[in-house]
């Protein structure tokens, strides 16, 4: 099956994960300095510099100088870069040891499905976002994302129900609505999906789809 209805996947979640982080990297005079390394590798991750970020980061773990109680956000921090870098195997890895560490962290569930979804390992993917819908049913990113990755595995049945579900929360989300629009174009129910896209132009008449 074409992967086509999966280019509107969002992604990762990063701003409310830096925030967090700032604020305990923030060094101090006489502080040791794995915080001035975790400090200055989160200023390279907010400015997109992703190769410089994970060997800061790196460093700043390494140096077991940083508070112990949060060590979980910077594995998620690093797991960020590296994902943005394409090194989705090392930021799985990440990503689980800040779930070892601690497992309510929903970003990091997340993100590691996303990290699963960009090695094709679907079925992980699914689980990964299964666990954020668990304790937030209504986060309509891990719905679309688990409907992308449904999609992927050709259960086009399970997509739509999690499109639709996204759609519910947010109706005038466009991404979601391209692909549950493309869902209905592959079921074969073609003024479905047309209805979708007319109502993403409706949104917003720049939007590109399938009708362009």
């Amino acid at each position: 099956m074409s992967r086509d209805g999966t280019k509107t996947l969002r992604r990762w979640c990063a701003l409310g994960l830096l925030a967090l982080v700032v604020s305990v990297a923030t060094p101090r005079p006489g502080q040791a300095s794995g915080l001035d390394q975790a400090s200055a590798g989160l200023t390279a991750l907010s400015a997109g510099e992703f190769h410089k970020a994970v060997a800061l980061l790196t460093q700043a773990i390494d140096s077991n100088e940083l508070p112990e109680s949060k060590g979980y956000l910077f594995y998620a921090a690093r797991g960020y870069a590296r994902a943005a870098e394409g090194d989705y195997k090392a930021a799985v890895d990440d990503f689980s040891a800040a779930l070892t560490a601690k497992p309510e962290y929903l970003a990091a569930w997340f993100n590691r499905g996303n990290a699963y979804f960009a090695m094709h390992r679907y079925d992980q993917a699914i689980m990964d976002y299964s666990r954020v819908l668990e304790a937030n049913a209504d986060d309509a990113k891990a719905l679309n994302n688990r409907g992308a990755a449904w999609f992927c595995k050709g259960n086009l049945q399970s997509a739509l129900a999690n499109y639709a579900q996204a759609i519910s929360l947010d109706p005038d989300d466009p991404d979601v609505l391209l692909n549950r629009g493309k869902v209905y174009e592959a079921l074969g129910e073609n003024d479905k999906a047309r209805e979708d896209f007319l109502r993403i132009k409706r949104i917003d008449p720049s939007s590109k789809t399938p009708l362009d």
